[in-house]
């Protein structure tokens, strides 16, 4: 003789019912545990924004004057005396450091060689949280000029996409994250500009 039990299962629109309610309590913590990922990205650019103020003032104290704007990558000569690059690619653009020193004397690089007593950072970041490149750059007033995006006068640290100008961009709600805390000062686009001292 074979006896059927009363007990009951789950029906399929109370299955429904959970799993839906399973997918948006865990929609709640992707939401929040993103939000936290992008405010310790945003820490650890500022965080390399003090290192880079205290290097650039060092090495102003040596020299008498702000390391050269040079291309995206590329250290000034804050770890080493002449820009150089950890990684940059053989070729195209940014295989060369650019640099530039319109701002320097004329003999800035036989000063370089003289009173350079770095290094003035331990070592040069390679990325930056999002996977981009640090951009170091020197802005005088004609140089802004041109921009389409004001900014002050300044030696900025670039927050800034890769290589291919493609991966390592800033998502838009943590450049806004980086302009609150004063780490932007340029337009939303991408990338942030750190500045590290006003000229």
């Amino acid at each position: 003789m074979i006896i059927f039990s009363k007990q009951k299962g789950f029906t399929v629109i109370e299955l429904i019912v959970v799993i839906a309610i399973i997918g948006i309590l865990a929609s709640i913590v992707i939401v929040n545990v993103n939000s936290i990922r992008e405010k310790s990205y945003v820490s650890a650019a500022g965080s390399t924004q003090r290192e880079m103020t205290e290097a650039v003032q060092l090495y102003y104290l040596d020299m008498g004057f702000y390391p050269p704007d040079v291309n995206r990558g590329w250290d000034p000569g804050l770890v080493k005396s002449q820009p150089w690059s950890p990684d940059a690619p053989s070729e195209g653009g940014f295989s060369t450091s650019g640099a530039n020193c319109a701002h320097c004397p004329s003999d800035w690089q036989q000063i370089i060689l003289s009173n350079w007593h770095g290094p003035y950072l331990s070592s040069w970041p390679q990325h930056t949280p999002w996977r981009g490149k640090y951009d170091y750059n020197y802005w005088s007033v004609e140089t802004l000029r041109a921009e389409s995006c004001p900014s002050r006068a300044g030696v900025y640290m670039g927050v800034e996409k890769d290589y291919d100008d493609s991966s390592g961009a800033i998502p838009p709600s943590a450049e806004v994250e980086m302009a609150r805390y004063g780490f932007d000062t340029n337009c939303p686009n991408g990338e942030a500009q750190m500045m590290l001292i006003a000229l």
